[in-house]
């Protein structure tokens, strides 16, 4: 399977799910790195099995922050 075909099943399934925004192959990346991390996975493994370099600051750019309340570093202090 290409990058395009991934690309195009991606958009299209978006598109039909009536998302807003462009969706394309990396949203399936962004996705698993973002999801992986809120379940509380270490970056290290997160990194090597979406193959991203040890310490890669690539890796962080993919992770997106939840509301500001779920996972504040605050809760609880």
């Amino acid at each position: 399977m290409t990058a395009e075909a991934v690309a195009d099943g991606v958009a299209r399934i978006a598109a039909a799910a009536e998302l807003e925004g462009r969706w394309t192959g990396h949203s399936l990346r962004r996705g698993f790195a973002t999801a992986a991390r809120r379940d509380g996975k270490r970056l290290e493994r997160i990194g090597r099995h979406g193959g991203w370099a040890d310490g890669s600051r690539a890796l962080l750019g993919y992770l997106e922050e939840g509301d500001r309340w779920t996972g504040n570093p605050v809760t609880g202090l």
